[in-house]
């Protein structure tokens, strides 16, 4: 994202020179594993919106880089321990940490990955206290978020558990409650008063329950040359989204029938069950009953952020951030 590029860069660098340390040397058997996820690209999106709402607050964002370290070290704790969970063999292109190596090793050094997270905390000064609590409580929420996943996915569709509500629970708790703590933890380093740094973090709780709704538009409906992978992935393994859950709302009677069918068929060919599936969700009209609520989520979103008392220009960096995610083509 264009909006993000200067903080990009900045993290990349400031990571690449931080891991190539000598406490971070030995053992390889430990380290290595740890260094081949944070080095491996990534968008860097939740530590450039850590710095983004620092330079919003001040003049400068280079008091938040251990804080957006932090953040980005711990996202990716995350990601080795979910690919775990998921058995995906691949990140970003590259096998993940427990395919190239193993099991054991990979759980290991996701724990070192999240310890590292701590050090990089630890250079924050006086705001370490009010970071950490932060940061624990929201480490506790991406739990309950994967747990609530987890949940989802091992209900039947029949069930009443698989609901709106349930899966924008899920959703909020796995997603977005990190960008909202980004955004919150950069506007606090940077200075911000309690109430707009709250205000930053309910930005953030919006713009990510909104983006993950995008990506369930963008895996049925979008096009595959700016999404970046192949459509279809969602209907084609079953997975339980806000679409599929609001055409079985909306559906009816032989309808919901055919789409609880086609959602439990292994023998169904993958094209015929995909253009028979999106053929179901048009009739119900999915699509534009989730654009309309994810246009809900940034509006919310873009009203607060004219609540916050600074110069209209210091506003911007985050407005065409937003807009650049609203505008994702679908």
């Amino acid at each position: 994202m264009k909006s993000l590029e200067a903080y990009q860069s900045c993290i990349n660098n400031a990571l690449v020179s931080r891991l190539q340390g000598d406490e971070f040397s030995e053992p390889k058997g430990l380290y290595e594993p740890c260094k081949y996820i944070l080095q491996n690209g990534g968008k860097r999106v939740r530590a450039s919106l850590v710095l983004l709402a620092s330079k919003m607050f001040s003049d400068s964002y280079e008091q938040a880089l251990p804080v957006s370290l932090a953040f980005e070290t711990f996202h990716n704790f995350t990601l080795i321990h979910d690919d775990i969970m998921d058995k995906a063999p691949i990140r970003r292109g590259i096998p993940t940490v427990h395919v190239k190596w193993d099991e054991n090793t990979a759980i290991l050094s996701g724990d070192a990955v999240m310890i590292i997270a701590y050090r990089f905390f630890e250079e924050s000064g006086i705001f370490v206290p009010q970071l950490f609590r932060l940061l624990n409580k929201t480490a506790l929420e991406v739990c309950e978020g994967q747990q609530y996943d987890v949940d989802l996915e091992k209900a039947s569709l029949s069930d009443s558990f698989v609901s709106e509500s349930v899966y924008l629970k899920m959703i909020e708790l796995k997603t977005s409650v990190l960008l909202a703590a980004c955004l919150k933890a950069g506007a606090i380093v940077g200075g911000a008063s309690a109430e707009d740094a709250d205000r930053m973090y309910e930005i953030g709780r919006l713009i990510g329950v909104a983006f993950q709704l995008q990506d369930d538009v963008l895996d049925t409906f979008g096009n595959e040359k700016t999404f970046g992978k192949k459509i279809g992935g969602d209907i084609r393994v079953n997975k339980k989204t806000y679409l599929l859950i609001k055409a079985l709302q909306v559906l009816q009677n032989t309808d919901k029938e055919d789409l609880l069918h086609l959602m439990s068929d292994e023998s169904i060919d993958e094209v015929e069950k995909f253009n028979k599936v999106v053929s179901l969700y048009n009739k119900a009209d999915v699509k534009a009953l989730t654009v309309s609520k994810i246009s809900t989520y940034f509006e919310k979103a873009q009203s607060i952020l004219e609540e916050i008392q600074i110069d209209d220009s210091k506003k911007q960096e985050l407005r065409l951030f937003m807009t650049e995610l609203l505008c994702r083509e679908y």
